[in-house]
């Protein structure tokens, strides 16, 4: 499995040094058995604002929507087609969240990257135990990164 890491925003000090664990845990979350091409992309603000209403019928910012491209209607103009899907991570409300949960912004990505493969690999958070579930994995993932 390819894993590219894009950045649609300007990356703070040190992003680009992340870039190799923020892979490996996205191969980690889909699992050896995965394969084609995942794209991670940090977005700013704005652009995840754009994506969240126009995919998802949703105002504001979130910070991470996956799009697994089985689908080509969701594939981003501008953004190259990554057969598997894509990982659109918000850098700016991952700061805000690194911040308001007392951790590194290095930390939130990684969070994030993985919560959003594990959505390209099938799960789900729309209910309390399925968001339960999702949390328990990803803890389990990062622990062994």
């Amino acid at each position: 499995m390819t894993v590219s890491v894009h950045f649609r925003t300007r990356a703070p000090a040190g992003a680009r040094a992340l870039v190799p664990a923020l892979k490996k845990a996205v191969r980690a979350a889909l699992g050896k058995r995965a394969a084609g091409e995942v794209g991670v992309i940090l977005e700013n603000d704005a652009g995840i604002r754009r994506l969240n209403r126009r995919f998802l019928s949703r105002t504001g910012t979130t910070d991470v929507i996956a799009f697994n491209h089985s689908v080509p209607a969701l594939r981003t103009p501008g953004v190259p087609a990554f057969p598997l899907g894509d990982i659109y991570i918000c850098l700016p409300q991952a700061r805000r969240q690194a911040e308001l949960m007392g951790h590194g912004l290095a930390t939130e990505l990684l969070i994030l990257a993985v919560h959003g493969a594990l959505h390209l690999s099938g799960m789900d958070d729309a209910s309390p135990p399925e968001r339960r579930a999702m949390n328990r994995k990803t803890l389990r993932l990062l622990r062994d990164l």
